[in-house]
């Protein structure tokens, strides 16, 4: 068992190393923009520095999908804000991180990023992450049918939009 508590700084810092990059995916996927994705990333960061100390995780495996599903509905909470829906944004929607621009995938990536937050998460952890439909059900507090069902329904989407390349990825 991993326990959280107060990590010391080699602790975080591990952690933060191991884990980060796919955190900052799912953030800049909801909010599609790098200002808002760091901020959920630091709030995220610090939503794990805050967490009691009898907060344990079973292994890596379940702690990367606590930060996931934390970074998601941290962003959710930022959307549905009403400040942030009331602003007008500098930043293109349309941005694609740097990172992500070189692997080759940027028209799936963006047809993920486009779907519904309910299919978006589930697709994101299933095949990003590459986590089982039961870990994804019980990191999202859902039914394993219903995992199956968002991504069942997910890759249709995909696959409409993207003309049959959905199952490339």
């Amino acid at each position: 068992m991993l326990h959280l508590g107060t990590p010391d700084e080699a602790d975080f810092q591990r952690v933060y190393r191991q884990h980060a990059d796919a955190v900052y995916r799912v953030c800049y996927g909801f909010m599609k923009n790098n200002v808002d994705a760091e901020d959920a990333l630091q709030d995220t960061f610090m939503k794990y520095l805050q967490c009691s100390e009898d907060q344990s995780f079973e292994n890596d495996s379940h702690e990367r999908a606590w930060l996931i599903v934390t970074a998601s509905n941290i962003c959710k909470n930022m959307l549905k804000s009403w400040t942030r829906q009331k602003r007008k944004e500098m930043e293109s929607f349309d941005e694609i991180p740097e990172a992500e621009k070189s692997d080759g995938s940027n028209r799936v990536l963006e047809a993920v990023l486009a779907l519904p937050d309910k299919y978006k998460t589930a697709i994101y952890m299933f095949y990003y992450e590459e986590y089982s439909c039961s870990d994804i059900a019980a990191a999202l507090g859902k039914k394993e049918s219903t995992v199956r069902s968002l991504l069942k329904r997910g890759r249709a989407i995909l696959e409409k939009e993207l003309g049959g390349e959905a199952d490339e990825k």
